[in-house]
């Protein structure tokens, strides 16, 4: 199943999808978390997007999932962690510290998680057009009118909170290090940051789904973003 994407600005094919394992079937990048393998039963729903150039190379993957616990986000988080743990960080040797924001402690009702955002290097994005800011922004907002949830949070390193892309994508919050892990010599500090639904803008409105179809392209960038969310 895949949904008609207008992209005046850009020559690129975007497809959304409904089974998230296509992201584990992609030999151009490495998926870095299981958390969007259908069989660990993370989220009640769920898509993925991907993108293609017109050679048909693999330009863009994300994904977004949606859950609607009984707890709160922090409850649930804690009560999951292990899904969404690096993928090449083994359970054997895993260690992970967590601090919260004191908001998720109150935080109840649905919410959607958005992950795996790459860019491929070298004709990923032009970083002066905005494409990973606006392709972020686009499955954000195509999450909220599937689902209409409450909340949606994503994961990411301090470095892309120094460059500002979240807050520029659309994630108006977040806090310091979240999850702390550690596996041997490896070790990695990220960081949540989230929105109400309520806050979300749209700062993707030249990339209108029309509804179900083919796919149609415009004029792609020609510089990388590189890889700008590990979830």
């Amino acid at each position: 199943m895949q949904q008609t994407l207008d992209l005046p600005e850009y020559e690129l094919s975007l497809s959304v999808v409904e089974d998230t394992t296509v992201l584990f079937q992609q030999p151009e990048r490495a998926a870095t978390s299981l958390v969007f393998d259908p069989a660990r039963h993370v989220f009640e729903d769920s898509f993925a997007v991907l993108g293609h150039d017109a050679q048909g190379r693999l330009m863009h993957t994300q994904a977004v999932g949606y859950c609607d616990p009984e707890t709160s986000l922090r409850r649930y988080i804690r009560s999951s962690f292990l899904d969404f743990r690096p993928a090449d960080y083994p359970l054997h040797a895993l260690s992970c510290t967590m601090n919260l924001p004191d908001e998720f402690a109150f935080m109840r009702g649905s919410f959607a998680y958005q992950g795996e955002l790459w860019m491929c290097p070298g004709r990923g994005g032009r970083q002066g057009l905005g494409l990973a800011r606006k392709l972020t922004n686009f499955a954000m907002m195509h999450a909220l009118q599937r689902w209409d949830y409450d909340m949606i949070w994503a994961v990411v390193e301090e470095k892309k909170l120094r460059a500002k892309f979240p807050q520029r994508s659309g994630y108006l919050h977040h806090n310091g290090p979240a999850f702390q892990w550690k596996a041997g010599a490896q070790s990695l500090d990220e960081h949540v940051v989230w929105s109400l639904a309520e806050e979300v803008p749209n700062y993707s409105n030249d990339i209108r789904c029309e509804g179900m179809g083919s796919v149609n392209t415009a004029s792609l960038p020609s510089e990388s973003s590189g890889t700008v969310m590990r979830l």
